[in-house]
């Protein structure tokens, strides 16, 4: 009987001082399950500028389960990561950091809850974050973006530390944008989703690499990649401005009928450029919308993604249909 396999994907940027212990413990948890799991750790570099790249590939000579990824350029995590999905051939997809904060003793777990509540992405939920002020409140941010723009569960917290199944990777990799965004993706995929409490580790080395500008495009991709909202709102925002311009138009005249209140040019003016720009709100909102479907159809995404199927005509039993 064929094993399963998981596959283990990692951007590697400044990470020198960190990666050894990283793998060294990934080897250590899946060698306990190697007789029920296969693995392979697919490593990419994201072109730091540190000596990481020869130290993973002094490991992969000793190590059938490592395949580097060298990217021609740096390109962000997400990039990077996205790039080493393409190159994962295994059953279930574990997404995770360089820096040793995120244990891989917690990948059985994640893996067994996963199974257990038959879902198809579980996200790490870190018991206690050691992170800095600055990432956490950017966490929070982040979260809060997703709930609102792509209807993500308030009970789901979201993170880089994850499993999911690999038709859910299949979908990431068909996503063609110059400018992906991981949770968006995930969620325009599946609604099966959960999270799993796990550790989180203390930095050992040096600092986070996401800057406010990093963490600014990563909002920007979310925020204008995966939901036309943003169009929406500036239409409800036009209609509401038109209908107030409306309702002030119509009392000044009231005023002029009854008391013979003086509408004055300013007054008449004003109330036109207030009309008239709701409703160019509203024609650019509309426009918009056209817009940001035609970008949603041209990213990739699909419509539907299926789990499983039954089949209807026999003993109705269950099967995967991203199985090989």
């Amino acid at each position: 009987m064929k094993k399963e396999k998981i596959s283990i994907v990692i951007g590697l940027y400044n990470s020198e001082k960190t990666i050894r212990d990283v793998i060294s413990e990934i080897r250590d948890e899946m060698t306990k399950i190697s007789s029920d799991y296969d693995y392979e750790v697919v490593l990419v570099n994201d072109c730091g500028p540190d000596n990481v790249l020869e130290i993973v590939k002094e490991i992969a000579q000793h190590d059938k389960h490592i395949k580097i990824v060298e990217l021609a350029k740096n390109s962000g995590q997400t990039n990077a990561v996205m790039e080493g999905y393409t190159y994962a051939t295994g059953d279930y997809i574990v997404e995770m950091d360089d820096d040793f904060q995120m244990p891989a003793y917690e990948i059985p777990r994640m893996l067994k809850e996963l199974k257990d509540r038959d879902l198809d992405v579980v996200f790490a939920k870190y018991k206690e974050h050691k992170e800095s002020w600055f990432r956490l409140l950017g966490s929070k941010i982040n979260s809060k973006m997703t709930e609102i723009m792509i209807d993500k569960p308030k009970n789901i917290t979201i993170n880089s530390f994850f499993i999911m199944r690999k038709m859910v990777k299949e979908a990431m990799i068909k996503y063609k944008n110059n400018y992906p965004y991981l949770y968006g993706i995930i969620f325009a995929t599946t609604s099966h989703v959960g999270n799993l409490e796990v550790d989180h580790r203390p930095r050992t080395n040096g600092k986070s690499n996401y800057t406010f500008k990093k963490l600014l495009g990563l909002w920007m991709n979310g925020l204008l990649n995966f939901s036309v909202k943003p169009l929406r709102i500036a239409t409800f925002f036009g209609l509401i401005i038109a209908l107030l311009s409306l309702v002030l138009i119509v009392v000044l005249v009231i005023l002029q009928l009854v008391n013979g209140t003086k509408m004055t040019g300013w007054t008449s003016l004003i109330c036109a450029t207030i009309f008239f720009s709701g409703v160019i709100l509203i024609g650019i909102g509309i426009i918009g919308e056209y817009i940001g479907r035609l970008f949603l159809s041209a990213s990739g995404l699909s419509r539907t993604s299926v789990r499983n199927t039954v089949n209807c005509e026999g003993d109705g039993d269950e099967k995967n249909t991203t199985e090989d």
